[in-house]
């Protein structure tokens, strides 16, 4: 799923569209998200809109479709040694290595 995040920052993607997403993920320590490439990772969500000279548009049909496919499965990250790795994965299968992952909530010691 696809979300609308309240700090824009724009970057290329193969041309006209645009990935519209949190430039200070990385700072904030957002999970990672998606793959772009082989070169960069989106931290938290993000969308995907087309771009004219000063504001955002829709994408075109085909590049719904092409972007929906391309985003579509969930991606878990995990270290291997020391290189990154990325697997494609259901939704199913994303839920519940999150939770399975989940770090239970931090208690106050009682007094």
């Amino acid at each position: 799923m696809l979300h609308i995040t309240y700090n824009y920052a724009l970057q290329t993607l193969c041309g006209a569209p645009h990935n519209v997403c949190n430039d200070n993920g990385i700072a904030e320590n957002l999970p990672l998200n998606r793959m772009l490439g082989d070169y960069d990772i989106i931290h938290g969500t993000f969308f995907v809109c087309g771009l004219t000279s000063n504001d955002f548009t829709d994408l075109t049909p085909q590049q719904m479709k092409h972007y929906e496919e391309m985003y579509h499965d969930p991606q878990l990250f995990f270290l291997l040694g020391k290189t990154l790795c990325v697997e494609h994965t259901t939704p199913e299968g994303y839920a519940q290595f999150m939770q399975a992952t989940r770090q239970p909530p931090h208690q106050e010691q009682e007094r």
